[in-house]
């Protein structure tokens, strides 16, 4: 491990979380309070815009629709990736070319955040 020195950076701070006080994972039907997601729970991502049209899935891109009760338009919170997978194949969502783009893809699941 390399070792620079003190400038008081976030980098070199730390929090100390005893074995027996740290929380449970949230299980099945639990809120994730980290999150605010409600674990494995479906749902839907409907726009704010007029149209009120869902998130859903053609092949692995993702695009606004009219609902239409498939599931490639229900979505939940998969805990122990931490990341919103589609109900059709569970692909999670994701940011086309490792977050340099500003389109988002379904594919498999890949929890680093950009």
């Amino acid at each position: 491990m390399m070792v620079n020195k003190n400038n008081r950076r976030i980098g070199q701070k730390w929090d100390i979380i005893y074995v027996k006080d740290m929380p449970r994972e949230p299980k099945k039907g639990e809120l994730n309070k980290q999150f605010n997601f409600i674990v494995e729970r479906p749902f839907y991502l409907q726009t704010m815009m007029k149209s009120g049209r869902y998130l859903d899935r053609i092949s692995n891109n993702v695009v606004l629709k009219t609902p239409n009760g498939r599931n490639t338009q229900v979505w939940y919170f998969h805990q122990q990736s931490r990341t919103v997978r589609n109900k059709y194949q569970n692909y999670s969502l994701n940011i086309q070319s490792n977050g340099r783009s500003n389109n988002l893809m379904v594919g498999g699941t890949n929890s680093r955040w950009w």
